[in-house]
């Protein structure tokens, strides 16, 4: 199998960290780039997520990127993507596994489907809410919640469900000293958002964010769902 070098894509047939060899690269963004590959002692398919190389130099980019795989791994619910294993690859990158899931993100449908009939809006958005009550329940807000990190899938009883997934931005509910605050709002406020679904408190950076964003999101997405348009232009 040919050796990972440190290039942005990685090639077919290539071993990662010992165990996940790449079978095609199914998605690409600013951060970070995401395999499917095979995991080789289980057989089993897997998505692989590798920061971008020009990314793994900043210390704040990486702990992002590994509070992804923290965040999801500790919430267990059928309405979040799983996280099976993190690390570093051979060039140091670091990668995110996670379960290979096969449909399309609630982006790509509102592409293909201009507006969404209420039943199905209402499915969607209430199995999201689902997932999110858990999260929040654990202590965590996604704060980056978007039609693009919504992933629509068949279910076993044959019913549509969803995954959501990138909680790359995802915030614990930790105590924040005073002198922090102000370096934490620079570093992870309005500046790393979305901001067609921000909250006001993400947008202005001001106050503490809690779960209450994630539900103003949900409800610019299901505001879009149903009129095929934005909340904000």
């Amino acid at each position: 199998m040919p050796e990972l070098k440190h290039e942005s894509k990685i090639p077919a047939a290539t071993l990662l960290a010992g165990k996940y060899r790449v079978l095609r690269e199914i998605g690409r963004g600013g951060m970070a780039a995401v395999y499917e590959a095979e995991h080789m002692s289980l057989g089993k398919r897997v998505a692989v997520k590798v920061l971008a190389a020009e990314l793994s130099a900043s210390e704040i980019v990486m702990q992002r990127f590994f509070r992804e795989a923290r965040a999801a791994a500790s919430v267990k619910s059928p309405y979040i993507v799983d996280v099976s294993d993190c690390g570093r690859l051979e060039d140091g990158r670091p990668f995110i596994a996670m379960e290979m899931l096969d449909g399309e993100t609630l982006y790509d449908r509102m592409t293909r489907v201009r507006i969404i009939d209420p039943q199905t809006t209402v499915r969607i958005i209430n199995l999201c809410c689902k997932g999110l009550m858990k999260a929040h329940a654990a202590g965590i807000v996604h704060r980056d919640l978007k039609p693009e990190n919504i992933f629509i899938l068949m279910g076993e009883d044959g019913e549509e469900t969803v995954k959501i997934l990138d909680f790359g931005l995802a915030k614990f509910y930790e105590p924040v000293k005073p002198d922090e605050k102000a370096k934490r709002l620079t570093r992870e406020g309005a500046v790393f958002g979305t901001p067609a679904y921000m909250s006001p408190e993400q947008v202005k950076g001001q106050g503490t964010v809690d779960h209450r964003a994630d539900l103003w999101a949900m409800g610019c997405m299901a505001f879009e769902c149903l009129t095929g348009r934005p909340v904000w232009n």
